[in-house]
């Protein structure tokens, strides 16, 4: 009932804002949605660059958030760009206010083909897809559950999403699916798996330690990240650098490192994907729960150790550029939670080990050294 309800108002709501006067049209051979947080958006980086090569530049527009606007803009300056709200929350007044201000915008694009590389549904997404009313629609068949929707995409080309994915995580197999399914070509995962080209990679002398990931749960505690760094440093002697977005409370981690006796660190807090991005490029070593900083060191192919948690394990991460990055998690029965944990604490990262941190770190450093030397 609540369904049929939800759908009804949806479906009342679209049929509103199709009449709504559009802006003059724009014509566009292929259009890419792909509204999602900044280190998902890396991961689309491949599949967007071989979807340009088939169907040019100039030709293609990119639907993006407004937190990924940045790296869309460094990695595809070419690309025209529709800059919009990552996500819609709620019916009122979220969805209301943006169809206010982007229903006009939207309807007067007119396209050929659209691909959404977002790959979990949404009735945020499928009233973006309807309001341009593409000629064919490609995007995945989502059999994973959890989502709930009561629209679909319109003129769908649907491809399964993975259920296994052999030395990759399951989105960059996704991609991979997908570019396949609108260019009819064999495309190897070699192809979707991301590059960062707008950051000059140096060897760097520095451990940089991000320890923040979008959602509090997925963090390393401060006191085993301590432990970690205390740990390593008493081994190899490298100076050491915290990176935390602008908005993040320091006093934790701080505090954290002062009671574990680790040396003085410099801290950063970049204002810019830029100053993020220069930070990883120039690191030495990098550690990092899955997070941003983690999907940007690996596309730069960057020496790196990521505490991976169980709740979508294997979607977004593991993943790798080269042996230099390390995947890091602890395997329990109730991996997939999709962060709905059953537990006091997130147990599937807390029992992460940090001597084994400590390991994988001193191995990732030494390998590097030896490739240095070689």
């Amino acid at each position: 009932m609540i369904h049929h309800f939800r759908h009804l108002i949806y479906s009342l709501t679209l049929a509103a804002a199709s009449v709504w006067p559009r802006r003059k049209k724009r014509q566009f051979r292929l259009t890419i949605l792909k509204l999602d947080r900044l280190g998902d958006a890396v991961l689309s980086l491949g599949a967007a660059r071989e979807l340009l090569r088939e169907f040019g530049t100039k030709e293609t527009l990119m639907v993006v958030s407004t937190v990924a606007e940045p790296l869309f803009r460094a990695e595809l300056p070419e690309v025209e760009l529709l800059v919009l709200p990552p996500f819609c929350e709620r019916y009122v007044p979220d969805l209301i206010v943006f169809l206010w201000c982007h229903a006009a915008r939207l309807r007067s694009i007119s396209t050929e083909t659209l691909v959404c590389l977002r790959h979990q549904p949404s009735d945020y997404q499928h009233v973006i897809v309807r309001l341009i009313a593409p000629a064919k629609c490609h995007a995945s068949r989502w059999d994973r559950g959890g989502e709930n929707v009561s629209l679909s995409f319109p003129r769908a080309v649907l491809v399964s999403y993975p259920q296994v994915s052999q030395g990759t995580c399951l989105e960059l197999e996704a991609h991979r699916r997908l570019v396949e399914s609108v260019t009819g070509k064999n495309t190897e995962i070699e192809v979707v798996t991301p590059t960062i080209l707008a950051a000059q990679v140096v060897a760097g002398s520095v451990l940089l330690v991000c320890p923040l990931a979008g959602a509090a749960i997925r963090h390393y505690p401060p006191h085993l990240l301590a432990a970690v760094i205390h740990g390593f440093l008493q081994r190899v002697s490298l100076p050491l650098e915290f990176c935390l977005p602008p908005e993040a409370d320091i006093e934790p981690w701080q505090s954290a490192m002062s009671a574990a006796g680790v040396p003085q660190a410099k801290w950063h807090r970049p204002e810019t994907l830029e100053g993020l991005l220069q930070l990883v490029a120039g690191s030495c070593l990098v550690l990092a729960p899955d997070s941003a900083p983690a999907h940007l060191a690996t596309a730069l192919d960057k020496p790196g150790v990521f505490l991976l948690g169980g709740g979508h394990f294997g979607m977004f991460a593991p993943w790798s550029k080269s042996q230099r990055q390390v995947w890091l998690h602890h395997g329990m029965d109730c991996y997939q939670c999709h962060w709905n944990c059953i537990h006091p604490e997130p147990l599937c990262i807390t029992h992460i080990k940090p001597q084994d941190v400590v390991e994988a770190l001193l191995r990732v450093y030494e390998n590097t050294q030896d490739g240095a030397d070689a």
